[in-house]
């Protein structure tokens, strides 16, 4: 490895030598037209052309894995040559499959990227007016050969594996993928880190990750260069007896080490005294006004309640005193989230299980930190102001009850996830509208929660909350398809028209936010008829940049605004055994491509806001339903990632100049 690493200059992007499909060398600029010679999107397949020279392509060497390689547009996307060290890569598309693949040298079936931890490409943001996103993927083949994320990869258990970028028009950053090696796993029935066979690579995928942008060009106009190995895999984890038990007191893994891990209980004690200095330091930002809003922008009319407006083409919330809002929030803020059953496994964790069998770490951690076992007081008094001090300015969806009871700022609460007592279809995630009873009974839920939750009445009249949502995630896009767009649209109009009706009557002068779509790709009746009902609609999405948005979805006119209600990235430098839904390589790229979605997305007239998921990383060996993601703002000693809270304390000084 220290040979390969010595020559890394010769694997950059002039190893690509061996192209296939490329435009003619001309000249041009990162905005000029489409040469003739790319056309309207192809189908899947890449058409064929002539082959370059068999000369033209260096023979592989076993101190050069990437040589040789042979560089493919797929699907309408077309690549040029630039100079000796890079390649200009345009897609008119994000559709899955758009794009560029790299694959090995003739004669070779499979890369070998055994001997290096990290898989890098530089890229530069071509557009001078867009951000762009963009994804590379690796592959060994499996059920599905195809390139796909992290979270299919890990339920269907497809041999690849991914990684993300989002950049400002002009901007250039390196991308990295960590080479997950066979050897990180670990024992046979225990939770690890996920794994290929990196010794045998089918390809290397450059596309968009869940496509939502409308085609136009270019959805991605930019500068690939200086693909290449970097640095040497790390040592695998201890194996047999050795390995138990692998989770510390804390709640952590033991086989490793990274800056925040904590050792001791004084450790934990003297966090809170060297944050409650840094708050003091550097409150939250002097441009907000008692609610986060913008204290010296436009004065509206006051409500006493959180409302929208639309001003020169962009919408916006509104503070119940009139200054104008963006929300920027964590979800899922709690003193203890999806502790696990200590009962199945005992030999997995250094601590002896409690009589109640449930691994609560971060609550432990917290009794540790604070001093005492009452401490959720002073804890969500502190977390108000830890948050504030962040640059965030609102408490997100799912968080504690007693947070939201004693908020000093701005909360969203949602009614209830799939009522109970509410005919569900059989199919999909999603409620039976059709069910004689359906109507009745959605009524009769919503109301039920208002009238024994204490919480909730309480935020129907806390000009603090700005608003209720209804649901989340339900299945609308496999729904609609399956009954059709005739059928689907008065049972959507009914399930929309009650969640309006009955949040009026409970809490009137509430923003109603949605149901929290899965992600923008969804049916127009969706979406017209959420337009109809709801006063922001609230979508759940995990992509590296969202300025592209369409705003096409929407009747001219009909339009409401957005509220991002999940976004997030993690990475695999801290102990954990999955990164996220947007797996990037570090903590500063956590940071950066914070500040680069958020800024991306407030500067989209629809968009009003983004929130966080989570607030603290999921469990080392997973929650309920096997996610084990690290994305948390704090991890599970409730220590801050502080280059992600640095860049969010950074978008939010600057929140509402920039838009």
């Amino acid at each position: 490895m220290k040979t390969f690493i010595a020559i890394a200059a010769a694997i950059l992007l002039g190893s690509w030598l061996a192209y296939r499909h490329l435009a003619p060398n001309v000249p041009e600029t990162p905005e000029s037209p489409e040469p003739e010679s790319m056309g309207t999107p192809a189908p899947q397949e890449p058409q064929e052309t002539q082959e370059p020279p068999a000369s033209a392509e260096p023979a592989p060497t076993s101190r050069d894995p990437l040589a040789g390689l042979r560089a493919t547009p797929v699907h309408g996307a077309t690549i040029l040559r630039d100079g000796e060290n890079s390649v200009m890569l345009r897609m008119p598309s994000a559709e899955w499959g758009c794009g560029l693949r790299v694959e090995p040298p003739e004669g070779r079936r499979s890369f070998d990227l055994s001997g290096a931890k990290w898989l890098a490409v530089d890229v530069e943001n071509l557009s001078t007016s867009r951000q762009m996103r963009l994804t590379m993927h690796i592959s060994s083949g499996g059920a599905n050969s195809e390139a796909a994320d992290h979270a299919v990869a890990n339920f269907t258990k497809n041999r690849s594996v991914n990684t993300g970028i989002g950049l400002d028009p002009g901007e250039k950053a390196t991308m990295r993928l960590r080479l997950p090696h066979p050897s990180y796993a670990s024992p046979d029935g225990t939770p690890g880190p996920y794994v290929i066979d990196t010794a045998h690579v089918n390809s290397i995928e450059l596309q968009c990750q869940w496509p939502f942008e409308d085609e136009f060009k270019w959805v991605v106009d930019c500068r690939l260069s200086n693909l290449r190995l970097e640095g040497e895999p790390d040592p695998p984890p201890p194996q047999g007896d050795a390995f138990f038990p692998f989770i510390d007191r804390y709640g952590q893994y033991r086989h490793a080490e990274w800056p925040e891990k904590v050792h001791s209980d004084d450790e934990l004690r003297a966090d809170l005294a060297e944050e409650e200095a840094a708050i003091a330091s550097s409150p939250r930002p002097a441009s907000w006004d008692a609610f986060g809003g913008w204290r010296n922008g436009p004065a509206l009319r006051p409500t006493g309640h959180f409302r929208t407006a639309k001003i020169d083409g962009k919408w916006w919330l509104v503070t119940p005193n009139g200054h104008l809002f963006l929300s920027t929030g964590i979800d899922v803020i709690r003193d203890n989230t999806d502790s696990s059953d200590g009962s199945r496994h005992p030999d997995w964790h250094e601590t002896p299980v409690p009589p109640s069998k449930m691994m609560a770490y971060p609550a432990w951690n917290l009794r540790k930190k604070f001093g005492r076992d009452d401490y959720l007081a002073e804890y969500y008094e502190f977390v108000q102001r830890r948050l504030q001090s962040w640059g965030i300015n609102t408490i997100g969806n799912w968080s504690a009850r007693e947070l939201m009871a004693n908020a000093r700022m701005p909360y969203v609460a949602c009614v209830l996830e799939h009522a109970k007592g509410v005919a569900r279809h059989p199919k999909f995630h999603i409620y039976d509208f059709e069910a004689p009873d359906f109507e009745r009974n959605f009524r009769a839920a919503i109301r039920e929660k208002f009238a024994t939750d204490g919480t909730l009445r309480h935020a129907a009249m806390d000009p603090m909350c700005i608003g209720f949502f209804i649901d989340n995630e339900l299945q609308f896009q496999k729904w609609i398809p399956d009954v059709g767009g005739d059928r689907a649209a008065p049972l959507l109009d009914l399930y929309f028209r009650i969640c309006r009706e009955e949040l009026a009557r409970a809490a009137p002068g509430k923003l109603y936010l949605g149901s929290r779509f899965v992600g923008f790709r969804q049916a127009g009746i969706l979406w017209r008829t959420a337009a109809k009902y709801c006063d922001v609609i609230s979508v759940n999405a995990y992509a590296n940049s969202l300025a592209n948005i369409s705003g096409k979805m929407f009747e001219p006119g009909k339009e409401k605004p957005i509220l991002v209600g999940e976004f997030h990235f993690g990475c695999l430098d801290r102990g954990m055994f999955r990164a996220s839904l947007c797996p990037v390589p570090d903590q500063e790229e956590r940071g950066r491509s914070y500040a680069r979605l958020v800024e991306g997305a407030l500067a989209h007239p629809l968009i009003v806001g983004c929130h966080w998921f989570q607030y603290r990383d999921q469990p080392l060996i997973g929650r309920g339903d096997g996610e084990a993601y690290q994305c948390g703002f704090v991890d599970g000693t409730d220590r801050p990632y502080r280059p992600l809270c640095d860049a969010a304390r950074a978008v939010g000084e600057r929140l509402y100049p920039s838009r």
